[in-house]
């Protein structure tokens, strides 16, 4: 009897223990498993941190460009010079791009000599800007390439823009030659600039010869025809430093900087018989027009720029009274014979 149940028992404690390794066996296969899941998801989590310091670096990377090429775009923009804001241009865009040169063009004409460049078209809606021409350029920095093109793009139509508008400003809109107070002015300015620096300078006062009776007989659009056409003349025998404007009226005026009396009146014979001999066609009609011309010079005359205009007017009355069709400098005696 005691024997059998010892048997019993020692079956027992070996089932219990059987029983009991199977149970932390499975349990510890379990933790297992879960320990394996648990590194798993850290390694996923690793490589999602890995993940996320890329995306956050580029994000950065792509923050610190945009902060730049706005820094650019600030600097271009303090220029309304074509000139001055492409060497702007230029500059930023070395501290983003490698490439070994690069140019702007205003047009197709200048490409000579730039073998090897990759032309990028500037273009706004349908007008064409230009180009610019750059060699040695990475294809990967491309992208960042057109981003700055752009930017410079809008400066480049922002200063022609401003150009334009600055233009009408100080340009007759009928002859397209300056205003009478912008000239007046610049003469203010020339003729500081000649006191200071001990230059002549001399001014001519123009009027077109009967131009009423040519607006009565014609009428005024062929008075705007004569207009238009004296202007282009006297533009044409004048020298890049020379001023012209428009007085008022069928009044012209010529600022000649650092030109005394003999040179101004060579100036003024010049444009006169420039004048004479070019056939005017109006229409239909084919006119021939004169101009009469007064100068007054500084300093032999005044140093005062309202006297200058004063004086050259006076010269260009005594021109009208006597004859018309010639030039007539500035003398005291004249100022007598009117007063």
């Amino acid at each position: 009897m005691f024997i059998t149940f010892s048997v019993v028992f020692v079956i027992t404690l070996i089932a219990i223990s059987a029983l009991l390794k199977g149970k932390i066996a499975k349990k510890r296969n379990i933790a297992l498993a879960e320990f394996a899941n648990l590194e798993n998801n850290f390694k996923v989590l690793l490589a999602q941190e890995g993940q996320f310091k890329q995306e956050n670096s580029r994000k950065e990377d792509d923050l610190t460009k945009i902060t730049n090429i706005y820094e650019i775009t600030k600097d271009i923009c303090e220029y309304l010079e074509e000139s001055k804001i492409f060497v702007s241009f230029k500059k930023g865009l070395a501290e983003f791009i490698h490439f070994e040169a690069c140019s702007y063009l205003t047009n197709m004409d200048a490409r000579d000599g730039l073998s090897g460049f990759e032309l990028i078209p500037l273009r706004a809606d349908t007008e064409n800007y230009g180009y610019l021409a750059i060699k040695g350029l990475q294809k990967q920095e491309k992208a960042t390439l057109d981003i700055l093109a752009a930017q410079f793009l809008t400066s480049i139509k922002r200063a022609r823009l401003y150009k334009k508008v600055q233009d009408l400003s100080i340009t007759d809109s009928l002859t397209r030659i300056f205003t009478r107070k912008y000239c007046l002015d610049r003469l203010e300015e020339e003729l500081s600039r000649s006191k200071e620096l001990d230059l002549s300078l001399s001014f001519l006062m123009a009027d077109i010869d009967n131009f009423k009776l040519f607006n009565d007989k014609y009428g005024h659009l062929v008075g705007d025809v004569i207009l238009k056409a004296m202007a282009e003349i006297i533009k044409s025998n004048c020298r890049e430093i020379d001023l012209l404007g428009r007085f008022g009226g069928e009044e012209f005026m010529v600022i000649l900087p650092m030109t005394p009396l003999e040179g101004a009146i060579f100036a003024a014979e010049r444009i006169r018989k420039s004048i004479e001999t070019t056939p005017i066609k109006a229409f239909d009609e084919v006119l021939n027009v004169t101009i009469s011309i007064g100068i007054s010079s500084f300093p032999q005359d005044t140093n005062i720029s309202q006297e200058l205009i004063d004086k050259a007017d006076i010269a260009l009355y005594h021109s009208k009274n006597t004859g018309k069709n010639k030039v007539t400098t500035y003398s005291s005696e004249l100022n007598n014979k009117n007063n």
